[in-house]
């Protein structure tokens, strides 16, 4: 149980400025939760404030959420927002959800064609791709503030993206998957400012003052969608 909400946390860049030094630098740019059926996710695993990083091991879980909650609503230098999918490879196979921008941009990069069933392995004590090479097909947005999103871990073959397309919040960019090191089906969701450090979307005592997404929503709820005059300013 303990590797499942570590498993994607190798694959995502660190700093030892941590995501607080990073939410200083609010943009104003707000999201949109970024998936098409919020029906399907039931478990939010949050970005980690705690500064201090822990040994491997049963430390990893020592760490501190946006309302200064631990695991297992954060682990351990966990630097962006994962929503769990309900069922598992199961609902991913008959019908896994989109994966939607959550805010206008420009997609800057993407990764496509790695194996998605990336799992956790009790044997090993770890996650298995079970030989493939554990790369995460990807997205990467950037936006007209300067800040970038990214969305991790997607079903192979889904990315509907193209480097250098303009997309209006809600674009379709793939569908949830297990690719790279993670795992179960989930979708990593990253928030990084203008400097490139990770950037907490969530208010609270231990994060930001100001929620950046539209609708934050309740603490054991997920985020909700952006009214529809929010403003859409592209990266041109």
């Amino acid at each position: 149980m303990i590797l499942l909400l570590l498993a994607c946390a190798a694959l995502h860049d660190k700093s030892d400025a941590g995501a607080d030094t990073a939410a200083e630098a609010e943009t104003g740019l707000r999201f949109s939760f970024p998936l098409d059926t919020p029906a399907l996710f039931q478990q939010v695993i949050g970005v980690d404030h705690d500064p201090v990083v822990q040994e491997p091991g049963i430390a990893e879980l020592q760490c501190t959420d946006y309302l200064g909650r631990a695991f297992p609503n954060c682990y351990d230098e966990h630097d962006g927002t994962d929503f769990v999918l309900k069922g598992g490879f199961t609902q991913m196979d008959e019908a896994s959800p989109f994966v939607l921008a959550a805010a206008p941009g420009t997609v800057i990069a993407t990764e496509d064609g790695h194996y998605d069933r990336c799992h956790s392995d009790a044997s090993i004590g770890d996650v298995s791709c079970d030989g493939y090479d554990g790369i995460a097909n990807s997205v990467v947005m950037a936006h007209a503030d300067g800040s970038r999103t990214l969305y991790w871990h997607l079903k192979e073959g889904s990315v509907a993206v193209t480097v250098g397309t303009v997309l209006d919040r809600g674009a379709v960019l793939g569908q949830v998957g297990s690719s790279g090191y993670s795992s179960m089906p989930h979708l990593h969701f990253e928030v990084q400012g203008a400097d490139e450090l990770p950037v907490d979307p969530y208010a609270g005592p231990h994060s930001q003052p100001e929620s950046r997404w539209c609708e934050q929503g309740s603490p054991e709820g997920l985020p909700g969608p952006c009214p529809v005059d929010e403003d859409e300013t592209n990266d041109d």
